[in-house]
């Protein structure tokens, strides 16, 4: 990330802009660019992100008359302040980022969310799986949508009369049963636990005992967030459950798409140094990169 976005708070001497400040309460300074194009794209994010911080959120139209700039502009910096991590954009504008955040979607919400890079990632997780082999899916909505894809291949082979892969699978997710229930040459074995809604999955010390006694061939699971700190989710009990699938595996997939990349949720599950593959929407680029080669995670994208 450019060192400029990095630094949410300007110093005094960059609050002001054409002698006018745009946070009268921090102070005057003097400006080293103008208001409208002729200011550094780099300069003006920066003070965006600044407001976004102080007012807790801000206003396309609003921004656009303060720096004298097209909506259109507005809306290329909080896109690229978005990418950065600095913010989120909301309909009319944008808030700051909440990293920390605790709430959570629904699961039908989060289905749906990004469902083609969702259906993509799951396509290519298919290239992961042998004919024959355990495997353990989690509660995340890709995980779901490897469950709906390895169910469409079964029937489509059955169907051509090919041979079918023989799969085993371990799985607390509803969703992830109620796709593979009638799918040809897949057993499913059910964890049992505490039924959370918003995940539609089991999770508790019922669950992690049950995935503790299994070793799989390859442990299948989401992540809130993929950072440099590793993975993380907002709830104790998922996190505690993911951690346990991590343990079970012999080797270790997450399927995330790319918005997912520097996002850190509550509750940290497990290092990038557990993780085997990376199935992902699009090639990530650095820092995220970086990290991922230096814990030699092989990343796979459609």
């Amino acid at each position: 990330m450019n060192a400029a976005l990095r630094s949410i708070k300007p110093t005094d001497s960059q609050v002001a802009v054409g002698g006018e400040s745009l946070w009268p309460d921090r102070g005057v300074g003097v400006a080293t660019r103008k208001k409208g194009p002729d200011m550094f794209a780099e300069e003006r994010q920066r003070r965006i992100a600044e407001l976004v911080s102080d007012a807790g959120r801000v206003n396309v139209t609003d921004l656009a008359a303060d720096f004298d700039i097209t909506t259109e502009t507005v809306r290329r910096d909080l896109a690229a302040l978005e990418k950065a991590g600095i913010l989120q954009r909301v309909h009319g504008g944008a808030v700051p980022r909440r990293a920390d955040s605790v709430d959570e979607p629904t699961f039908d919400d989060r289905e749906i969310h990004r469902l083609e890079e969702k259906t993509a990632i799951a396509q290519s997780a298919l290239g992961l799986l042998r004919e024959t082999m355990s495997i353990s899916l989690d509660g995340g909505t890709t995980c779901a949508a490897l469950a709906r894809a390895i169910a469409q291949e079964a029937n489509e082979r059955k169907t051509a009369g090919q041979t079918l892969r023989r799969l085993r699978i371990i799985t607390n997710s509803l969703s992830a049963i109620d796709h593979l229930a009638n799918a040809p040459g897949i057993e499913i074995f059910v964890l049992p636990g505490r039924f959370r809604p918003v995940t539609r999955a089991m999770v508790g010390p019922q669950t992690i005992a049950a995935i503790d006694e299994h070793r799989v061939d390859l442990a299948v699971l989401g992540a809130n967030g993929l950072s440099e700190d590793g993975l993380s989710t907002p709830d104790h009990d998922e996190a505690a459950t993911k951690s346990a699938y991590v343990r079970s595996g012999r080797k270790v997939a997450v399927l995330a798409d790319s918005a997912k990349f520097g996002e850190i949720s509550l509750v940290r599950f497990a290092g990038l140094d557990c993780i085997d593959h990376l199935i992902t929407d699009t090639v990530p680029q650095s820092p995220m990169s970086t990290h991922l080669d230096n814990a030699e995670i092989e990343v796979r994208t459609p």
